[in-house]
């Protein structure tokens, strides 16, 4: 009579293996560390509940003991639920302060072409109030300087006004996630440079646009029967033209305007490297 093969001699014979192979614990393992938390709470109350019905059916207990057993089951089953909500609560948390930190690092890059855009727009209206100075005080009694002023009247030409860089802001307010900036002052401080301050530049800088629109077609109405450098310096040295030059120079309000959407800028980019100094 032959003795049965022991389960190594099955084995080394290429029969059924008695124990799994390695790498499909390896691989076991690698799946059971991919579970998060709010999985592993999910198989709980799944395990639980089931556990919970065979209870509730059972005749193998006595009712009291199965009363304890039941009461002890549905509260692991409420923690577990517990467990699970709060486990996707912080991922939710995890993945907004994630898009935030990647909005408020974009819109520092946006204020810094802003500041960028505002000071030399500072400079341009410095520049246009120089030349209306220049061209409302010619004397129309003074031989004029034709080189001179055919430089200065082009220049009348000129026009400026704030494009802010604003779409990554506007983008991220439609889509209502600006609530999920934690610092409060700072979302305070976004949504009034935003809302505001740059509002306030657009008003100001309309004023100063349709004086020169008024300006504009004066020297057009003026000079319809002829440009000669003559005629120009006449139209400009006349009651009229003086006094729509002397009105162009700049509000001090638009100046003022800049300057606080600057300074509010600049604070801002302050915080962004506060809170993301070390790459948080």
């Amino acid at each position: 009579m032959r003795r049965p093969r022991s389960t190594c001699e099955r084995a080394a014979s290429g029969g059924r293996e008695y124990f799994p192979p390695l790498n499909n614990l390896s691989l076991g393992n690698e799946k059971l560390k991919d579970k998060t938390g709010k999985q592993m709470a999910e198989l709980e109350v799944a395990k639980h509940g089931k556990k919970f019905i065979q209870l509730a059916w059972s005749t193998e207990y006595p009712l009291m003991q199965k009363l304890r057993e039941i009461v002890f089951e549905i509260a692991v089953i409420v923690f577990a639920v517990s467990i699970s909500i709060w486990f996707h609560s912080m991922s939710e948390h995890r993945h907004e302060q994630r898009q935030v930190r990647t909005f408020l690092l974009g819109l520092k890059s946006d204020l810094t072409r802003n500041v960028a855009q505002l000071q030399g727009l500072t400079k341009q209206y410095q520049a246009f109030d120089a030349n209306y100075r220049y061209l409302a005080a010619l004397d129309v009694k003074a031989p004029p300087d034709f080189d001179k002023l055919a430089h200065r009247y082009d220049a009348i030409f000129g026009n400026a006004y704030f494009v802010p860089v604003n779409s990554r802001f506007e983008g991220f307010k439609s889509s209502g996630k600006l609530i999920n900036i934690e610092d409060e002052e700072l979302l305070n401080d976004v949504l009034t440079l935003h809302e505001s301050n740059h509002a306030a530049i657009n008003r100001s800088e309309g004023g100063w646009l349709r004086k020169h629109a008024r300006l504009l077609n004066y020297l057009d109405a003026s000079l319809a029967h002829g440009d000669a450098p003559e005629q120009r310096y006449h139209a400009l040295t006349s009651a009229n033209g003086k006094r729509l030059l002397r009105d162009m120079a700049t509000y001090p309000q638009l100046y003022e305007r800049y300057q606080a959407a600057i300074d509010l800028s600049n604070k801002i980019i302050r915080r962004i490297d506060e809170l993301y100094a070390k790459g948080g």
